[in-house]
């Protein structure tokens, strides 16, 4: 996690820039609190970091999107976070406090996921239905009518034969210029379907997220080619992706904790 000032001392203090969350003091902060070092009689007296810091209460919560895509400003809409601490171990300290603000910090979060949440879902929605314009795909009545006149033309054909097998001449001409008519109505058809087929040949050969088999995240909204699975892999493991997962998790966690909690009425933290 990252501290954006130097904290109090005492609870930890947790004032570097930048904590890698694999270093042995941040995992034992994470598993034993921030005040792990401090002794009862401290810890009677230093006021907790939440209370004198600048700490984000949505954060303190569950999670800041504000501060989650700050290094991707250009890809979200979100403001830089108005609050500068955001800091794990103090985060999850404050959660097994449980205090009485935890509740009015959560709804508050809950209110601001929904909106965001419900934001992007209609996002994604105008995405999946772009992307199914632009693609090209062949007009599934053109190959039925495809495969409805070469079975005539195949009767007819049949017919003529017979006919012709049986000494009926006019019945076997007759045959197979009907046959002849059909296949000139056929022609223009195939044409159609090998000129779209054509189009998707060569679209599915481009990589990247322009052209191709082109998929929407149902997530983040990003747009992928779905062939390109290193491109895939990344996108999964990008700061958008994740974000936006955590985001939902968050959601569905306050969600259950909250079932009767109504929308709106959000505002503090967070920016």
């Amino acid at each position: 996690s990252f501290v954006s000032r130097p904290l109090i001392m005492g609870w930890g203090n947790k004032g570097a820039m930048g904590k890698d969350p694999n270093d042995p003091a941040a995992l034992l902060d994470q598993l034993m609190g921030s005040a792990r070092n401090l002794t009862d009689d401290q810890k009677a007296v230093v006021k907790p970091p939440w209370e004198t810091s600048d700490c984000c209460p949505h954060f303190l919560a569950g999670c800041c999107p504000n501060f989650m895509f700050s290094y991707a400003q250009k890809r979200s809409d979100l403001p830089t976070c108005a609050y500068a601490v955001h800091d794990d171990a103090i985060a999850l300290d404050y959660r097994r406090a449980n205090l009485p603000t935890l509740p009015k910090y959560e709804q508050r979060l809950l209110d601001k996921l929904r909106i965001l949440v419900d934001g992007m879902d209609e996002r994604i929605a105008k995405a999946v239905a772009r992307v199914k314009a632009e693609m090209v795909v062949s007009d599934p009545r053109t190959v039925t009518a495809i495969a409805e006149l070469s079975a005539k033309i195949a009767a007819l054909v049949a017919a003529a034969e017979k006919a012709g097998d049986d000494g009926d001449v006019e019945t076997a001409e007759k045959a197979m210029a009907e046959a002849d008519e059909l296949a000139k109505l056929k022609k223009p058809l195939e044409e159609r379907l090998k000129e779209n087929e054509a189009i998707n040949e060569a679209a599915a050969k481009v990589t990247g997220t322009m052209y191709g088999e082109q998929e929407v995240c149902d997530v983040c909204c990003s747009i992928t080619n779905a062939k390109d699975e290193l491109n895939c892999e990344r996108h999964r493991e990008g700061q958008m992706h994740m974000g936006w997962t955590k985001i939902r998790e968050t959601l569905k966690r306050l969600d259950e904790k909250y079932p009767n909690a109504g929308g709106g009425g959000g505002g503090g933290g967070g920016g």
